[in-house]
This record gives structure tokens, sequence and C-alpha cells, in this order.
């Protein structure tokens, strides 16, 4: 389970820098570095990726909490596969928003929470 937590982890570094990484694409070092008031638009796809990050982040409040209580109370191996299929399913959300494909994003966001559910299972019996 520690496992698959440090890689959900990565994932959220992975999309915590990805709309700034297309920022400093789109304005340059100068602007990049300096007070950045005078900012223009995320292109579109700085947009998802900002998007795809705050979904994440509702996520995480709940993978967290019961990534932690599996390994505490000792259901880690009965959770792990819940874990797995979230994570694989917020990988393909992040990029099937970068990319919007509509149907597919939808369909993992669905997955991903199959995920929780199936983490939380084992520590209600």
């Amino acid at each position: 389970m520690t496992t698959i937590l440090l890689a959900v982890l990565a994932l959220y570094l992975v999309q915590l820098f990805t709309p700034a990484l297309i920022r400093f694409s789109q304005i340059g070092l100068e602007r990049y570095v300096g007070s950045r008031d005078d900012l223009p638009e995320l292109p579109v796809t700085g947009q998802r990726a900002s998007r795809a990050l705050n979904n994440l982040k509702e996520s995480l409040f709940l993978f967290l909490p019961l990534a932690i209580l599996a390994i505490v109370m000792g259901h880690e191996n009965a959770a792990m596969l819940g874990a797995q299929v979230f994570l694989v399913a917020r990988i393909v959300y992040a990029v099937t928003y970068l990319l919007a494909v509509p149907w597919l994003r939808s369909i993992m966001w669905i997955v991903g929470f199959a995920g929780l559910v199936m983490m939380a299972m084992p520590l209600f019996g």
C-alpha cells in the first residue's frame, strides 16, 4: 500500500507542476520569475490541467485517509486492489482530461471512485 500511496503522491506532484510548466512555456522565464501581476489567461490545455489538478485534490481527501486506515487497521492486502484501480484510473483521467477525451475521462472518474469504494469496503467488514 505504501508504494501505491507514494505513486499517488507522485501523480499529484506531476499534476501540480503541469499548469506551471504550461504557463512557463506561454510567458517565458523573465515574466515567470517576475511579479506575474498581468498574466494572460492560461491556454486551454493549461486550464484543463488546472481543473484535473483540482479534481485530484478532491479525490485525495478520500484516498489518503482510506489508505492510511487500511495500513493502520491491517487491511492493506484487502484494500490494495482498490488503491491500484484508483491510481491507474487517475493517471488515465489526467491524460484524457488534457487531451479532451470526454467519455473516457468521465468513465475513468467513475472507475477511480469505484476504487475508493473498494478501499473502504474492508474497513467496514
